[in-house]
């Protein structure tokens, strides 16, 4: 029909979490989408690492852009389970993404890490060439070599 928009979601098998059509459709219903546990995948070499909320409420995208949850959250896979994580959810010109890191006592904000120069960091590459690459499973506060990575919500 003209002036309608359709959103198809198709499944491959290489990227489980499927791919959009529509991509701004499926931003939006992203945003909204209530969640509980992340999970990133490592599509190189097949690794998972998933992290449950220790709070039992639903987090929510769109209403956690850039604050810090009220909770931390519990590693498992290939994480190393002597930490508790803290996730971002970022949408700044520094960093845009899901980012997943150990908690040291600090938490970190989208754009001050707390100088974590230890623990294992989850996440997508920054737009400054001082973090950029991916990190899995990796301290992420220096560059790192380029990856493909999904990120799953549950």
């Amino acid at each position: 029909m003209p002036g309608t928009t359709t959103f198809s979601f198709y499944f491959i098998l290489r990227f489980p979490f499927g791919f959009a059509s529509n991509k701004e459709i499926a931003e939006i219903a992203f945003l909204f989408l209530q969640f509980r546990e992340i999970l990133f995948v490592d599509e190189t070499t097949g690794e998972k690492a998933f992290f449950s909320y220790k709070i039992n409420s639903a987090i929510v995208a769109v209403g956690n852009y850039g604050t810090q949850l009220p909770g931390l959250f519990v590693g498992g896979g290939i994480a190393d389970t002597s930490y508790d994580y803290q996730l971002l959810i970022c949408d700044i010109n520094f960093y845009s993404g899901f980012f997943v890191s150990g908690y040291t006592n600090c938490f970190k904000r989208c754009n001050h890490w707390c100088g974590d120069l230890v623990s294992p960091y989850f996440r997508s590459a920054s737009t400054s060439s001082s973090y950029g690459g991916v990190a899995f499973n990796a301290n992420g506060h220096r560059p790192l070599n380029s990856r493909l990575i999904s990120v799953g919500l549950r």
